[in-house]
């Protein structure tokens, strides 16, 4: 299923379980550009894998939400970005979960071969750090949260 259809389900099914006046709200990545923390990972991987652009893309967009949460009927729709700096200790304090499956990177991570899983992270590391040591540092992460009322 498409990223669309997936979302006007989960608008709609979210919309039918609120009760009148409720709100229905949630949020996600920001897959546009400029979200550090998942194009970090997708800029390494997309020299190691071509398939990784799968990673970011143009849908989910403040339009496309809008004109979602429209279809399923809600109201008084609000769309705002959000923009927040995601602190680590370590290369390893960032790179921990995505093997664990966190989140879409996390789910693109366990999919690829161990070789280049290990390509991968030797390639966000020197991205992240080029020549300096490894040690705490900022990639901020955008995200859109949207929320309507149910008539």
């Amino acid at each position: 299923m498409s990223f669309i259809t997936d979302a006007a389900k989960a608008a709609t099914e979210m919309r039918r379980v609120t009760r009148p006046r409720g709100v229905v709200a949630t949020a996600m990545w920001d897959t546009t550009g400029g979200n550090q923390l998942n194009d970090a990972l997708t800029e390494a991987a997309t020299v190691i894998d071509p398939e990784a652009k799968l990673l970011s893309g143009t849908h989910g967009t403040k339009e496309e939400l809008l004109a979602l949460w429209t279809s399923a009927g809600l109201t008084n729709i609000e769309v705002n970005g959000i923009v927040f700096p995601c602190g680590f200790d370590s290369f390893d304090g960032y790179w921990q979960p995505l093997t664990e499956g966190q989140g879409p990177a996390g789910v693109y991570l366990r999919r690829v071969a161990e070789d280049q899983r290990t390509a991968l992270r030797e390639r966000l590391r020197q991205n992240i750090f080029g020549d300096r040591i490894d040690g705490p540092f900022t990639l901020q992460a955008k995200a859109w949260a949207v929320k309507g009322i149910v008539p």
